[in-house]
């Protein structure tokens, strides 16, 4: 039963994944766009917090062993993908995949001239500031590193402290980080930091969830048709931006986050309990396996939409230089489909290979 749980979650963040993808290549101004960001992320750390289980820390020592064992795998997978594709810079330019006349979120990236420069761009990627472009989903991995960290230090000094109840001090910790990346969006918004404080809050809600898994269903589709609807809604009235932690207003936030992470989630379920002829699970099984490889898909889908956009550009003939565009370069929505599955796709394959060669090996 256990496992049937982890593979509902696994659906979901296949299903969270996809919109990701889709959330980066396709028009930023579209009511769509607007509408994935309102929720995608949320639900990523969400799933988080439901995998953080329901920890206590009863030493330092456990402590410090839990956090090496979580971060050390998200941070070498971060780096591994920072330096690799940073030791290919002056090869992407020279293909066309980069360009120093287009701006990468707010960066502008220059080839390898010289030894300084690497080195200092180097120093970036070791301490958590990596900004290669094709790496540009990797603020997360960041962030979900500083959400761990602080989170366990709160579960570890709740458990500690015998002023008040442990349950009591975790939430009013959490709320205070939440309060306090408000602020930062206001006054010093620190990337990657600011939306570790602000996600806290949904982090604990994850939490909440497992501890409470046996009443928490997911499986009320009334209220999954009143969460689409009130999504829809609220797209028309704000807007979330998790990366650079900017949102409409705090209630804006936890709202869309709820109603999204809700609608994503009995998606899951509901998807997850569908069979096909002979008894199959086929578009679950193939959203599970997705969401197992989301990390891979979040470091290869912009190669993937290179794929895409060489295909695009030998039927359109439009312009080489446009191939440096990083999300895509698309004038017909039809193309977007092909975007997204190069963006899966690649990943899936990159996936496939590995564990083929990981097999001859062991053979």
């Amino acid at each position: 039963m256990e496992n049937e749980r982890y593979k509902f979650l696994d659906v979901a963040r296949g299903i969270t994944i996809i919109l990701m993808v889709c959330g980066h290549c396709i028009n930023w101004k579209s009511n769509f766009y607007n509408f994935i960001y309102l929720f995608h992320m949320a639900t990523f750390v969400f799933i988080s917090g439901y995998l953080f289980q329901d920890k206590m820390f009863s030493s330092f020592k456990e402590l410090v062993d839990y956090l090496k064992r979580k971060i050390k795998k998200l941070y070498l997978f971060y780096l591994k993908y920072e330096i690799l594709f940073f030791l290919f810079t002056n090869f992407f330019f020279m293909i066309n995949f980069y360009s120093s006349t287009i701006s990468y979120g707010d960066k502008i990236i220059h080839p390898i001239t010289s030894i300084s420069y690497f080195i200092k761009h180097l120093f970036f990627i070791i301490v958590g500031m990596g900004r290669e472009p094709f790496c540009g989903a990797f603020w997360f991995i960041i962030s979900l590193i500083f959400i761990i960290l602080g989170y366990s230090i709160i579960k570890y000094l709740s458990y500690k402290q015998k002023i008040i109840n442990s349950k009591l001090f975790c939430k009013m910790a959490v709320i205070i980080c939440f309060i306090i990346g408000c602020l930062m969006q206001k006054y010093i918004n620190i990337p990657r930091a600011s939306p570790a404080f602000t996600l806290m809050l949904i982090y604990d809600l994850g939490n909440e969830a497992y501890i409470h898994k046996s009443k928490l269903k997911f499986n009320n589709y009334f209220l999954t048709v009143i969460s689409f609807i009130s999504l829809l809604i609220l797209n028309n009235y704000g807007y979330v931006s998790t990366n650079s932690n900017e949102f409409s207003n705090p209630l804006f936030f936890i709202f869309c986050s709820i109603f999204g992470i809700y609608l994503v989630l009995s998606l899951a379920n509901l998807i997850n309990n569908c069979k096909f002829g002979g008894g199959k699970k086929y578009l679950s099984n193939i959203l599970e396996y997705i969401g197992k490889i989301t990390m891979l898909i979040m470091a290869w889908h912009f190669i993937g939409f290179k794929i895409a956009m060489i295909i695009q550009f030998s039927i359109e003939k439009i312009s080489f230089k446009n191939l440096a565009y990083l999300y895509g370069y698309q004038n017909k929505n039809l193309w977007i489909i092909l975007y997204v599955i190069c963006g899966i796709g690649l990943p899936i394959v990159i996936d496939k290979l590995k564990k083929i060669l990981l097999n001859s090996k062991s053979n």
